[in-house]
């Protein structure tokens, strides 16, 4: 038996947590949540297939890191894991910058997110 997909999905917002969750609750995938990067750096070790991690993150009286923080510690540790940045951002420097740091999708949070984001979770997962 093929053992289910891990992905980690990583927000600061509870409701984008929970709408991600439900959204691949039908897929034929396994899934951790958290809260903020330095959370999900100590737990990369777990081995996931995929990483949907937001790009801003904001802690009340902590400095924390941002997305491309985030995922420059990822490539350290695993240069080919595939991750596709979630955002509000729709700067093309931005986007641009997380492109040329290997990110496999970038996907603005609006309106049906959750749509295009279960297309790009699909085609990577059949990928592998």
């Amino acid at each position: 038996m093929k053992k289910k997909p891990l992905i980690f999905v990583v927000d600061d917002d509870p409701m984008v947590l929970r709408l991600i969750q439900e959204t691949l609750s039908d897929e034929p995938v396994k899934v951790m949540s958290f809260n903020y990067g330095e959370e999900l750096i100590e737990k990369l070790h777990l081995g996931p297939d995929l990483i949907i991690l937001d790009y801003i993150f904001e802690k009340k009286n902590a400095l924390v890191m941002n997305g491309l923080e985030i995922l420059t510690r990822i490539r350290d540790k695993n240069e080919d894991l595939p991750v596709i940045i979630l955002s509000g951002q729709e700067s093309g420097n931005t986007v641009l910058e997380l492109m040329k740091a290997g990110i496999e999708d970038y996907i603005i949070k609006g309106k049906d997110f959750t749509v295009k984001l279960l297309i790009a979770v699909q085609e990577i997962i059949n990928k592998r």
